[in-house]
């Protein structure tokens, strides 16, 4: 019981850090010089990396199980 606590915590702390980050590159993103193309990638890694966590951690629970 504690260890399934234990992956509860990291995955949340994990989740908030992921949102958090991508919030930041996209304020960062925002002020930049960049030309389309760049923002555009740079905006698809920013969106894709919290929904990479989600899906970690949706399949550690499913194996768990």
């Amino acid at each position: 019981m504690k260890e399934k606590k234990g992956i509860i915590i990291l995955s949340v702390a994990a989740l908030i850090f992921s949102v958090l980050s991508a919030s930041i590159g996209f304020g960062l993103l925002g002020d930049s010089g960049l030309g389309f193309l760049l923002r555009v990638l740079c905006g698809f890694c920013f969106i894709v990396t919290p929904l990479l966590i989600i899906q970690l951690i949706i399949s550690v629970f499913k194996k768990d199980r």
